[in-house]
């Protein structure tokens, strides 16, 4: 049995262990590991969705001139690019999980149980996700400054960014918080993790680089 003093030593130890641990240099960012190697999990969208969406499968280029090349939106799409909102309005119109800026948890829970059917964990992590960034998306637009619209570039639709900005929410909310049954815990997933977790995104971010 160890004793008293050996026991403190092990719990200091644990302690600065984990201090150690929690320290992340947010000024190095990791190498890039690819997500779904993170968190392997099955496509959201379904072959036949996305053969009805296939013609909104499309992400506008980043503007080049004017104020809107300069703006944060603009050099996130150039470096970050995130989920095109026309293909994601298409595919939450079809199923009927989000329309007009509200969530269906009906619809919702019905296509994840055909989507993730082989997990209950992805189900309910999921669920959450797209409970708590349909919010966020919410507060997110609602504090966006007055701007003039934008004309999309040719040949482009014009769709509301609030579904694209959802699904980028929700992807990496599933990727911060993949449920440990299905996790790749190498030391690369596990160093991606800690700095999107810990690390702050810039100030003025869309909700799908907010730190949940």
């Amino acid at each position: 049995m160890l004793s008293r003093s050996q026991l403190l030593l092990l719990v200091v130890g644990f302690c600065l262990n984990a201090a150690v641990s929690a320290d992340v240099d947010c000024t190095k960012r990791p190498p890039f590991v690819n997500p779904k190697i993170c968190c392997p999990m099955p496509d959201f969208v379904t072959a036949e969705l996305k053969e009805k969406c296939i013609k909104f499968d499309m992400t506008p280029p980043p503007p080049t001139d004017g104020e809107a090349s300069g703006s944060f939106e603009g050099k996130r799409r150039h470096h970050h690019p995130h989920p095109p909102p026309c293909f994601f309005s298409c595919i939450f119109n079809e199923t009927g999980i989000y329309q007009y800026r509200k969530l269906n948890e009906t619809n919702l829970k019905s296509y994840l149980q055909v989507v993730f059917n082989d997990s209950s964990d992805l189900q309910t992590t999921a669920t959450e996700a797209f409970t708590t960034c349909a919010k966020k998306v919410v507060e997110f637009e609602a504090n966006l400054p007055p701007r003039p619209a934008l004309s999309p570039p040719p040949g482009f639709p014009i769709c509301p960014h609030d579904a694209g900005h959802l699904m980028g929410c929700v992807f990496r909310n599933l990727m911060k918080n993949c449920p440990d049954s299905i996790r790749n815990d190498s030391q690369e997933c596990n160093d991606m993790k800690e700095f999107f977790t810990k690390c702050k995104p810039p100030r003025g971010a869309p909700p799908s680089a907010e730190d949940m």
